[in-house]
């Protein structure tokens, strides 16, 4: 399998929006730290759709709903697919395999 990259996911109350990110694995987006990552990611969507997650989410941090998942890739059987996914959570770490 092919890695793809890491997708950025904010989901709450019904709303989900997605985009990939400029990492290729999640040891990346752990060393640059979650939060860091989470904050820039939401500041890309307000910049590309003019839509403040932070308001969405208010009175809580838009990165309370936020994770990031590793995508791979198999060209034999033309599947994606989702592993590794990490939420931010109040400045600790959830992981699921």
């Amino acid at each position: 399998m092919d890695k793809i990259g890491i997708k950025f996911t904010y989901y709450r109350m019904g709303t989900s929006i997605s985009r990939m990110t400029a990492f290729e694995n999640m040891e990346d987006v752990v060393n640059r730290g979650l939060e860091n990552v989470a904050e820039e990611c939401i500041k890309e969507v307000v910049e590309a759709l003019g839509l403040d997650l932070n308001q969405l989410s208010y009175p809580y941090p838009a990165s309370r709903f936020c994770f990031f998942t590793e995508l791979s890739f198999d060209s034999g059987l033309e599947v994606t697919t989702e592993s590794k996914r990490i939420t931010v959570v109040n400045d600790t770490v959830a992981v699921s395999v």
